[in-house]
């Protein structure tokens, strides 16, 4: 179903779908996320207040109506899709603030709900093969693309598919004693 991800209304209603639908919820992956390759300065408040909302308070709604979904079905998995932006300062700076929020908010849901069986983790990719980091590659020269690469010790941007075998893992049983970690899943981007 459609959700935007910044209406409260949208995921109180895409919560009740899908435990109508599946007669519980236990897994939640907040996906959804934006970039904005603007400098500090350049950064307009409506810049900052459209990227946080979609890429932290976003994870905080979903986060918040899957809760209670989630302790009546006697627990679940939260996985959130943050990004090495959010560990290190590399990116654009609201990107990078919006994906730390959701690093810190991880740990503070994983505290606050472990006794409810509910688990909370997250992802951190560096360089993957995506649309977005198409669109930020386009005014790059390809040396400028080739020496991005260089820095990557495994000399490649990942696949989707790595990132959500990664995703696949933290919503598993396969992971039932992991919760407030951090999976990096980089190519080695940040381990320098």
């Amino acid at each position: 179903m459609h959700l935007d991800v910044t209406s409260e209304a949208e995921w109180v209603e895409a919560v009740g779908t899908a435990v109508n639908r599946y007669g519980k919820l236990d897994i939640l992956v907040n996906n959804a996320g934006m970039v904005l390759r603007k400098g500090i300065e350049d950064t307009s408040e409506a810049d900052w207040d459209r990227i946080m909302a979609v890429n932290a308070k976003g994870v905080f709604l979903g986060t918040k109506h899957a809760i209670p979904a989630m302790r009546r079905a006697g627990g679940g998995s939260i996985v959130n899709i943050s990004s090495i932006s959010g560990m290190v300062a590399i990116g654009p700076p609201a990107y990078i603030a919006s994906k730390g929020a959701v690093r810190l908010f991880t740990k503070v849901t994983a505290v606050q709900h472990a006794q409810d069986h509910i688990r909370c983790n997250s992802v951190h990719p560096g360089g993957v093969d995506t649309p977005m980091r198409q669109e930020g590659l386009a005014d790059l020269s390809p040396g400028e693309h080739d020496e991005r690469l260089r820095r990557v010790p495994m000399g490649r941007v990942g696949t989707t598919s790595e990132i959500a075998y990664g995703v696949l893992y933290l919503a598993s049983d396969e992971s039932s004693f992991v919760t407030g970690s951090e999976l990096v899943i980089d190519g080695g981007y940040i381990a320098q």
